[in-house]
């Protein structure tokens, strides 16, 4: 399996929009279309599910996949991780689209009770961390960790991971699953972050394959 950096992935996703003229939202909703169908081969109509997103645009995917569940009749909520302020464009338009559809979005972190999660969906930072978690959501981090009897996909790549270094940062969150998009990612090849990204499973949203 082709593996690539952070870097190399935002090109190739800079590409695709420019070039092929596939819009950023529309990958979105093909990535998260995507991740919803994986979950739906092992959850049920029965699970509590949590989804935990940061304020970029691996957080609005995660939004968009609570949405899609929302709206399949999952009981989901949306835990939102970040400085409005700087929250991605994207980020604030999954936000505006599930609000819409009645979804519950939440920002305070002692709101979640990570306890009755049996599912949980990690979307805080994806591929592109260059630094070691803190704060608030370093507190999710562990929060989510400490969901022992929930089952944890991460959005790309499990929050903590760098792919631009192809290592752990600090505290990561440890996943059953790994759903990415296209080809692995930079730390998915090393053997020593196994237990880190769980099951990885690589879904294609459409992307074109060209070197």
């Amino acid at each position: 399996m082709k593996t690539l950096t952070a870097e190399e992935m935002y090109h190739y996703e800079e590409k695709i929009m420019n070039d092929k003229g596939v819009p950023s939202n529309v990958l979105m909703e093909c990535a998260a279309r995507a991740i919803a169908a994986q979950m739906k081969q092992t959850i049920t109509k029965k699970d509590q599910i949590v989804i935990v997103a940061g304020g970029g645009n691996n957080g609005g995917d995660g939004i968009a996949v609570g949405r899609i569940l929302h709206n399949e009749g999952f009981q989901v909520e949306i835990l939102v991780v970040g400085n409005p302020d700087h929250y991605s464009e994207q980020n604030r338009l999954q936000q505006k689209i599930a609000k819409g559809y009645g979804a519950s979005i939440k920002t305070d972190l002692d709101g979640i009770d990570f306890t009755t999660a049996t599912v949980i969906v990690d979307a805080l930072f994806g591929i592109g961390l260059n630094r070691p978690v803190e704060g608030k959501p370093l507190k999710a981090i562990e929060k989510m960790n400490a969901a022992k009897q929930a089952r944890v996909y991460a959005i790309d790549a499990p929050s903590g991971i760098s792919s631009v270094e192809g290592k752990a940062l600090g505290t990561c969150i440890i996943a059953d699953e790994t759903i990415t998009f296209g080809f692995y990612k930079h730390g998915m090849e090393k053997d020593e972050l196994q237990d880190y990204f769980g099951h990885i499973t690589v879904d294609d949203i459409g992307f074109f394959y060209e070197e």
